[in-house]
């Protein structure tokens, strides 16, 4: 067990280690003078100023203020000045006595060796022969070794920070794909506790680091899109997708932006925080166009957040090898465009849709299901594919109409139209239909 400190460390604020066998002690006084004034004085039980973690300690201990080797005679000299002159003025009188208290006791132990030491020596003048003498000058010279312990900075944490470490200590082992029973290996323990002597408060249990942590929050998915309205001016969009549900949560307008690499990872990064802070979600995956900034900057946070999914935008490399293959296959791209206009024309003419909405009633399973005509929207990608493969499903009950109510389709397609050449123009494009 360690022998117990002197009374003059009640004065003093215990900082980093100096060497192997001292470390820094912060004059109390000196440190109370840097406290904030609008911040709360708390007491503890002998009715002194506490101080905690917080920042300002943390800073005033980093400044040295106050400091000195963590040893009597260097704390004496402090509080009291060498041979009384350049006293701490910040000491307060407990400590001042408490300073010279230590300072007497030096003096008479020195002055008490001094004359046990000569007695001694007499003595052994006298009664014992030189072998002897010698022998016992030998054993005097044997101490008894100490182990010697390095602790950290003695510095509580506050709730604030303990939640704080709690969240990087789940981002590292994520990160870093460790289990999370490292958290609780005694090396590592005591590798933190190097750090500060206080760490084993805050260090989280592996139970609370695949349950409680890692439930904390929903889970989102951040996606951003860059587009432009009529007057010609860039818009970055940022979407939140949670549960299922996708959320529009910024516009950005991004006229001045730069897009190479390098800025559009800031722009993500920054995107991620405010999505963080503000709705209370963790970002697992960002999701962006392809292009070369967009690219590289969603390569690069992945880079610096290893727990983030990058995937590209699926969607637009579909659209864009869709353009592509159109390009190509002029018959493919003919067929597209007639698909397109037959969908146009059905969603334009109410009364004809319902005939065929009624046919899919009644031969849909189950009975009475009727799916809608879908229109391809040039500004969401994969809507062609969705929409023609719509137009396949409604294949049968839509030639079915055109065979069983043929007149019916006709007849409200031309309606109560007088015009004769008008007429006979809406009864071929029923026909040809």
């Amino acid at each position: 067990m360690p022998p117990a400190k002197d009374p003059i460390w009640k004065h003093f604020v215990t900082g980093e280690r100096q060497n192997k066998s001292h470390i820094r002690a912060h004059c109390r006084g000196c440190i109370e003078k840097e406290r904030p004034e609008d911040d709360t004085i708390e007491l503890d039980d002998d009715g002194k100023p506490k101080l905690s973690s917080q920042s300002w300690v943390i800073e005033a201990c980093k400044r040295d203020v106050g400091g000195v080797l963590g040893v009597k005679d260097s704390m004496v000299a402090h509080v009291l000045g060498k041979g009384g002159s350049n006293p701490c003025p910040n000491a307060s009188a407990a400590a001042r006595n408490a300073a010279r208290t230590v300072r007497k006791k030096g003096k008479g132990k020195r002055v008490l060796e001094e004359v046990s030491t000569d007695d001694d020596i007499n003595d052994d003048q006298k009664s014992k022969p030189a072998k002897k003498k010698l022998l016992m000058k030998i054993e005097r010279s044997f101490t008894q070794s100490q182990l010697k312990v390095f602790r950290g900075i003695q510095v509580p944490f506050n709730s604030e920070q303990a939640e704080i470490v709690c969240e990087q200590f789940l981002h590292a082992t994520i990160s870093a794909n460790l289990p999370f029973r490292w958290v609780e290996d005694p090396e590592v323990v005591s590798l933190f506790l190097l750090f500060r002597s206080t760490a084993t408060d805050v260090i989280p249990s592996c139970h609370q680091m695949s349950g409680q942590l890692l439930n904390r929050g929903h889970y989102a998915v951040l996606t951003a899109d860059r587009w432009k309205y009529k007057s010609r001016k860039a818009v970055n969009s940022v979407n939140l997708s949670v549960n299922g549900k996708t959320y529009l949560v910024n516009l950005i307008l991004a006229n001045s932006h730069k897009k190479d690499g390098v800025s559009m990872c800031e722009a993500f990064e920054g995107m991620i925080d405010k999505a963080e802070d503000t709705y209370g979600v963790i970002v697992i995956s960002l999701c962006c166009d392809n292009d070369g900034g967009s690219q590289w900057g969603r390569k690069n946070v992945v880079l610096r957040c290893p727990w983030l999914f990058g995937p590209p935008c699926c969607r637009h490399q579909f659209q864009l090898i869709l353009g592509d293959y159109f390009t190509e296959d002029e018959e493919a791209e003919e067929t597209a465009e007639e698909a397109t206009e037959l969908i146009g024309w059905v969603l334009n003419h109410g009364r004809v849709r319902s005939i065929f909405d009624k046919t899919q009633a009644e031969f849909s399973i189950p009975h009475g299901k009727v799916l809608t005509f879908l229109m391809a929207n040039m500004t969401r990608w994969t809507t062609h594919f969705v929409a023609f493969d719509r137009l396949s499903d409604l294949k049968d009950p839509m030639q079915r109409a055109v065979i069983s109510r043929k007149e019916d389709i006709v007849s409200v397609q031309v309606g109560a139209e007088k015009n004769p050449q008008k007429k006979l123009k809406l009864r071929d494009d029923a026909v040809s239909l």
